[in-house]
């Protein structure tokens, strides 16, 4: 199966590091805010890649 390059530039930058920033989280136990800040990770996350998205769509 092909895989699909990643974006260059800034794009791939802030989605590097929304992902450092979901793996760093995910290494703190299990709490509340935890849970919170995944879920802004999140939706961050589809912000950032909503162009992709909504045209495949």
């Amino acid at each position: 199966m092909p895989t699909r390059s990643r974006p260059a530039g800034p794009l791939r930058a802030a989605l590097d590091d929304v992902n450092e920033a979901i793996r760093q989280l995910m290494r703190q136990p299990t709490s509340l805010r935890r849970t919170e800040t995944y879920y802004e990770l999140l939706d961050e996350w589809c912000e950032l890649t909503r162009g992709d998205v909504e045209p495949a769509a």
